[in-house]
């Protein structure tokens, strides 16, 4: 079947509607940065949850931090995150300090269905996970710190998961210097 040049692209067209791309960040030449280090770092929490039998896997806001290198967070970089997650995590709950999108405070990602289990109102993320009610997924927080010191580098996931995929074992794990 031969198709016209109109007939392709609206074919075409019609796709990357579809796409998950946040508003904002469509025609953006930092969108493809951006998802790209999403999925490395999609990839990465896979590996870690799967390592550590969790079903559910929590970001907070320091975290956040580190991995994206950002302080502030735009809403529509919140939604990319989430959409870029999907294939690992197709389930996710954020929490906000406030009303603003922006203000992020943590993110539940968890690959099998997690609402039914989390509490509402506010309370810090570690007495959100200790409270979610009985028959919750297994879940942890990533990071242990408070301040994200603990959390790796873009280069440390992408060695990581390139040694994985080659057969390698990981590398021990070393303190980065303050």
């Amino acid at each position: 079947m031969v198709m016209s040049a109109e007939e392709a692209l609206a074919i075409l067209r019609k796709e990357t509607k579809e796409l998950k791309i946040p508003r904002g960040m469509k025609d953006s030449p930092y969108a493809d940065f951006c998802r790209r280090q999403h999925r490395i770092i999609g990839h990465y929490l896979a590996v870690q949850a799967w390592v550590r039998r969790l079903d559910c896997i929590v970001l907070v806001r320091s975290d956040l931090e580190v991995l994206l290198g950002l302080r502030q967070f735009k809403s529509v970089r919140i939604e990319s995150l989430i959409d870029d997650f999907e294939p690992w995590f197709p389930f996710h709950k954020a929490y906000y300090n406030s009303r603003a999108p922006s203000s992020i405070g943590s993110l539940f990602l968890a690959r099998v269905p997690i609402a039914e289990y989390l509490s509402g109102g506010t309370m810090t993320t570690e007495k959100r996970i200790v409270a979610m009610r009985p028959g919750a997924p297994r879940t942890e927080r990533f990071s242990k710190s408070d301040d994200g010191s603990d959390v790796p580098t873009e280069s440390d996931m992408v060695t990581c998961l390139s040694l994985l995929a080659a057969g390698l074992p990981p590398p021990t794990r070393r303190r980065r210097k303050k």
